[in-house]
């Protein structure tokens, strides 16, 4: 949250890793065309790969290791009363947080989810109703 306590509206810094010098982060100089290239190609052929290993495994097993995510989760963050807790809707095989988000709306925190709102840009995350 902001000084005034006003929600942020964009991801973290992080998510700008790409406008720091690379050498704060450790890492080499700007990558040549070629290399973004592989890069890219890399990218893609592994966020396939996974998502076919996840769709083959047993919808039971993925809500289990869901669930045990979210619990690990809540743990971690304890009392959530007041503060904003972010997670995605499932998408191919992903584990389905909506039930982790409806934990910490019953337990007294807000709940955001983002979004694109222009490709190429920072994610906004917008808070989550769940009134009904």
């Amino acid at each position: 949250m902001a000084d005034d306590d006003t929600p942020a509206t964009f991801a973290s810094p992080a998510c700008f890793l790409h406008e720091i010098d690379p050498a704060y982060a450790g890492l080499p100089g700007p990558l040549d065309a070629q290399a973004w290239t592989d890069v890219n190609r890399w990218r893609r052929a592994e966020r396939e790969r996974l998502i076919a290993e996840r769709l083959a495994m047993p919808v039971a097993a993925r809500l289990a290791h869901g669930e045990a995510i979210a619990a690990r989760v809540l743990d971690e963050i304890g009392d959530v009363t007041g503060r904003i807790v972010s997670a995605y809707w499932p998408f191919r095989g992903e584990p389905d947080f909506r039930p982790f988000l409806q934990e910490v709306s019953e337990r007294g925190g807000l709940t955001a989810l983002p979004v694109v709102v222009e490709k190429g840009r920072p994610l906004e995350f917008h808070l989550l109703s769940t009134a009904e």
